[in-house]
């Protein structure tokens, strides 16, 4: 970390962390050294932590997500990730067939922000077709996932900073996504891959049954589906409130967020981003919630 002093000299500052890998090993370690970091500074705008680029982000995410100690002081806004433009198809298409999935897709799954970086080494003959080609393609993982494209990580900052992705008050941002991807489907039912699915129903349903439900999907394994993320928007009987639904692995939140607006659709909208995604699978369990 790197602040101003007294003198205007800018000095180094160093929390240290035991040797380990943050998203595994370190993880009690982490969270004591971001209290430490707000505890020595009045105000911190952003601490940004950049894992390898083989990290898998699920676990840091689950960390950081709802995590009591830091809820106070400190909150997870966003996970972006930077793919290589030249390079990504052939990291995708290697592994694609693949029963285990690299890191590439691990990575954009679980991504707010994707960077596509390096675009300018991408085929000038065919640059823009071959970039909204990767952009599909990218969004065929991950849809919600907001995509920039860059050239050596030149961004501005307001794009990837203060994105409230896991606020669940922030609706507005959370609807216009799920509207987004509401007609999400590729035709094929059953995805064997890692993908985007997006379900509709327009019933009220009962909460405690939804909870019931995503904990079979998300703890149970009970469908033999890898959920990495989810997001929706609930339309919960006995109750004017329109809810929010997030989840990151085994962890979830479902919190009344405001009242539905008369000139809105009240449906319940859910987006799963994971492997062996299973749509009538999906869409017949959830019934069970009306």
């Amino acid at each position: 970390m790197i602040n101003e002093g007294e003198s205007g000299a800018l000095v180094e500052e160093w929390v240290e962390l035991a040797n380990g890998c943050v998203c595994c090993t370190v993880k009690h370690s982490l969270v004591q050294a971001l209290e430490q970091l707000v505890q020595m500074k009045k105000k911190l705008d952003h601490i940004l932590l950049e894992t390898t680029g083989l990290a898998n982000p699920a676990p840091l995410a689950s960390v950081l997500w709802l995590d009591d100690q830091l809820e106070s002081s400190v909150k997870l806004d966003s996970i972006v990730t930077v793919v290589d433009a030249k390079n990504l198809r052939f990291q995708l298409n290697r592994h694609r067939d693949s029963s285990s999935f690299p890191e590439a897709f691990l990575q954009i799954a679980f991504a707010d922000v994707v960077i596509l970086n390096k675009v300018d080494l991408v085929s000038q003959e065919q640059s823009e077709g071959a970039l909204e080609e990767l952009e599909n393609e990218i969004h065929s993982i991950n849809s919600l996932a907001n995509i920039i494209r860059s050239i050596r990580c030149e961004v501005d900052l307001s794009q990837i900073l203060n994105r409230q992705a896991y606020d669940a008050t922030h609706a507005t941002h959370l609807e216009a996504l799920l509207e987004e991807s509401k007609s999400l489907s590729s035709g094929d039912l059953h995805h064997s891959g890692v993908c985007t699915l997006c379900i509709n129903q327009t019933e009220a349903v009962d909460l405690h049954k939804v909870r019931l439900w995503i904990e079979e999907i998300l703890w149970d394994k009970k469908y033999s589906m890898d959920v990495y993320r989810c997001k929706g928007v609930l339309r919960v009987g006995n109750s004017d409130q329109l809810h929010t639904l997030q989840a990151v692995r085994e962890i979830y939140e479902i919190v009344p967020t405001r009242p539905w607006r008369n000139e809105e659709k009240q449906m319940n909208r859910i987006v799963f981003i994971g492997h062996n995604l299973d749509e009538n699978i999906l869409i017949d369990t959830f019934r069970g919630c009306i």
